[in-house]
């Protein structure tokens, strides 16, 4: 009776919106780095979630359009906050504030909503006629509540398409990421090339549609203003209606700001990286030798196996403190301050670098020495 209204509500539907900064996106207040989704999707919990529990409020969603009822519709309300609960613990679901998405829900669910609903099912099931001016009253009343109605019932295919998107965004980026650490794409440019040969390969012509789906993206932008210490900038804000159009977006910019990921040579899971395009290894410690994976390539030992050694020059400190640093000798070679201030300029960030490396290898000393009292512990008490 209804679906053509809902696919109208499901395709125009402004459900979240996003605003863009310099390399960072802002979602219900918090701030994410560009491309920081491609790290969420590529999760186990994104790539093979299940879907049970959508595919049944699809079947409950159904069931009530052929018999609406009050009773139905209370149970159908209960059970799309069930679902949206379900996804809570999935790490790129839980970007967005449950509760906020909670409360929104219950407004559209209302006792006065619930009673308007029926109304206008029942309106729209017995041809309803116009023939006195307090039956055209009521029907205003009903048109003005009518999105609502349409939002409502939309959220069930809302849900599924955003779960089903998901995991093909999650798939796509698998096989990009692959393909990037495959062919050592290190820069934009290598970036560039290996996303293009991407594009024009036909296997993934066949399973993503890259010839045309799913980069054809569109969204409502608008420019804020904010003010950022003190001073006011542009930014802009996206208005999304459809989740597959997000991911996309923010695997783009990713790309473009250089954000990406990339796969540990030694546990082989995938960590982002915004800064350090030459780490090789992830910071997080690998369960087989109980310290980082950064800290076994700095000691062979470990794995008794030979490692390619870092260079101080791809720390993040180092790259901090060389973009500041060529920032203070640009201004001054522009005239933008006298010889004295770019003097004290450069000698405070030169501290603030050696003090920011003196903590790094403090903490690495320190760490080091207490993974060698362990293993001497651990000695003693075997023997």
């Amino acid at each position: 009776m209804f679906e053509n209204h809902i696919k109208f509500a499901v395709q125009n539907m402004n459900l979240f919106e996003i605003i863009y900064k310099k390399d960072s996106f802002v979602l219900d207040g918090e701030t994410y780095p560009i491309g920081y989704t491609s790290y969420l999707a590529i999760q186990d919990e994104c790539r093979f979630m299940e879907s049970d529990s959508v595919n049944a409020l699809l079947d409950l969603h159904d069931e009530l359009l052929k018999d609406f009822t009050i009773e139905k519709l209370n149970y159908y309300h209960k059970f799309i906050l069930l679902t949206i609960q379900s996804l809570k613990d999935n790490p790129f679901f839980a970007l967005f504030d449950f509760d906020k998405v909670a409360d929104r829900i219950n407004r559209l669910f209302s006792d006065k909503c619930k009673e308007q609903y029926m109304d206008i099912y029942i309106v729209y099931r017995d041809n309803y006629r116009v023939e006195t001016a307090e039956q055209a009253d009521k029907l205003d009343e009903l048109i003005k509540v009518f999105d609502d109605f349409m939002a409502a019932l939309a959220i069930p295919i809302i849900l599924d398409n955003a779960v089903e998107q998901l995991k093909r965004y999650s798939a796509l980026v698998f096989q990009m990421t692959h393909r990037i650490v495959e062919r050592g794409a290190r820069n934009r440019s290598q970036l560039a090339d290996a996303f293009g040969d991407f594009l024009s390969d036909e296997y993934m012509q066949f399973l993503f549609h890259t010839d045309n789906q799913p980069f054809c993206t569109k969204a409502s932008v608008m420019p804020v203003i904010e003010k950022v210490n003190g001073e006011n900038y542009i930014f802009r804000k996206v208005y999304y209606n459809n989740l597959k159009d997000f991911l996309y977006t923010d695997l783009f910019e990713g790309y473009i700001h250089g954000h990406y990921l990339w796969r540990c040579d030694i546990c082989d899971d995938y960590f982002f990286m915004t800064t350090a395009h030459r780490q090789l290894y992830c910071s997080k410690v690998n369960p087989k030798y109980s310290v980082p994976c950064s800290y076994v390539a700095k000691h062979p030992e470990v794995t008794k196996r030979k490692m390619e050694r870092q260079k101080k020059t791809d720390s993040p400190y180092y790259l901090l403190w060389k973009k500041r640093n060529d920032l203070i000798r640009k201004n001054k070679s522009l005239g933008k301050y006298d010889e004295a201030v770019s003097a004290k300029a450069k000698e405070y960030i030169d501290d603030c670098f050696e003090e920011a490396r003196l903590d790094f290898e403090y903490a690495e000393t320190q760490y080091e020495k207490d993974m060698e009292t362990e293993m001497i512990y651990k000695s003693a008490m075997e023997m």
